[in-house]
């Protein structure tokens, strides 16, 4: 999959950024938090993972707002997702430039209304068993809603941001992630951070900063669980005729005919 699609499928829907203020942790004290993160930090993980299993379909919408640093440069879009368990999604992007993002399991389909363009990444063929989830590590573009704690834990060093707790007026809980050296999310990413909601245990704001000085800020709101969704959603998108098909297959997939 190339980088734009999991840049901008990352910064919509997964875990947010952000570099810290301050210097770095001392090697001894971030080796104790991979290691066993702190109690409270631990608590708040259980209880995210514990909700998670209890989703079977989730919509939401969200407001997105990227804000390039070096360019003085701030873009605010909207936009929803719909989520079937275990290895559906869609987003899309309602505000200009518009444009929709669709995973059937297999292949991830972006819509670009601008460019005419209809582009599909193959991640499985039809002969490879589906991706079983959307779990990190999988995909390019877990979800914030419903990780596994371990999971969690091996990809980052948690700890709570007292700092960013005292500034919500919402009060929620605010975790900050540091993505692992030897982690994908490493290359691109910083430091994560997450505002958890203390009644439900669901995360309604990421931030994150990348390795470009690019600050992306996601907000959910109207966030739903257990609803039907439309199987239509999750299909392989109908664009017009005269729309460019660019198809980037899989080594040893055969173009359909």
């Amino acid at each position: 999959m190339k980088r734009y699609a999991v840049m901008v499928a990352w910064a919509a829907l997964c875990l947010a950024a952000v570099v810290a203020a301050h210097g770095a942790e001392p090697a001894t004290a971030t080796a104790e938090a991979e290691a066993n993160p702190p109690a409270d930090v631990a608590r708040v993980l259980e209880k995210m993972d514990a909700a998670g299993e209890t989703i079977k379909t989730l919509r939401a919408r969200f407001d997105y707002e990227l804000n390039q640093t070096l360019y003085e440069d701030i873009q605010k879009r909207k936009g929803r997702l719909v989520y079937q368990a275990p290895n559906l999604l869609r987003f899309e992007f309602t505000t200009r430039p518009e444009e929709t993002f669709v995973f059937d399991g297999r292949s991830v389909y972006h819509v670009k209304p601008s460019t005419r363009q209809l582009i599909q990444w193959e991640m499985r063929t039809t002969n490879e068993p589906p991706v079983d989830s959307l779990t990190l590590g999988k995909t390019p573009f877990p979800l914030p809603f419903g990780q596994k704690k371990a999971t969690v834990l091996k990809h980052f060093t948690v700890t709570r941001d007292a700092a960013a707790e005292s500034k919500d007026a919402k009060k929620r809980t605010v975790l900050a992630l540091v993505p692992k050296k030897d982690t994908p999310l490493a290359q691109d990413y910083t430091r994560i951070l997450l505002w958890i909601e203390t009644d439900d245990f669901f995360p309604t704001r990421a931030r994150l900063l990348d390795v470009s000085e690019n600050i992306t800020t996601i907000d959910f709101h109207h966030i739903e669980t257990g609803k039907n969704v439309a199987p239509n959603d999750f299909a392989r998108p109908t664009v017009p005729n005269n729309w460019e098909v660019v198809e980037h297959l899989k080594a040893g997939s055969k173009p359909p005919k």
